[in-house]
């Protein structure tokens, strides 16, 4: 097993933007996510990877979340996170702080990091 060098960063919507989470809506929110070996060689097909993203701090009354999309490739990965959706109802993002665990896997080697990410109102 070896180790995997991941690095993210999250974006959400400014005032006046639209088609990105924001307060109220349930548009996805971007990941930026980097992965590396331990000896920074960039990963590649992500087919072989298998991302997991976890929501432990959301903003009061906030929900977790799920992948959408993930997409990219060498490297470079786009996670794209929606709120959950329950038992038919689906959760709109809420202002405030978020904090993400993102695990990535492949084969038997694994990394993993924390990403922190404000929802404007």
């Amino acid at each position: 097993m070896a180790r995997l060098v991941v690095e993210a960063i999250g974006t959400a919507g400014e005032a006046g933007s639209s088609g990105v989470a924001r307060a109220g809506n349930s548009d996805p929110l971007y990941l930026t996510v980097s992965v590396t070996d331990q000896d920074g060689v960039p990963t590649g097909d992500p087919a072989t990877l298998q991302f997991s993203v976890d929501a432990p701090i959301v903003a009061a009354g906030g929900a977790g979340v799920d992948i959408a999309q993930v997409y990219g490739g060498g490297g470079r990965y786009s996670i794209n996170l929606v709120p959950t959706t329950y038992q038919g109802t689906q959760y709109t993002w809420r202002p405030g702080s978020y904090v993400f665990f993102i695990a990535v896997v492949r084969g038997a080697d694994q990394g993993q990091t924390l990403c922190k990410t404000t929802v404007v109102p």
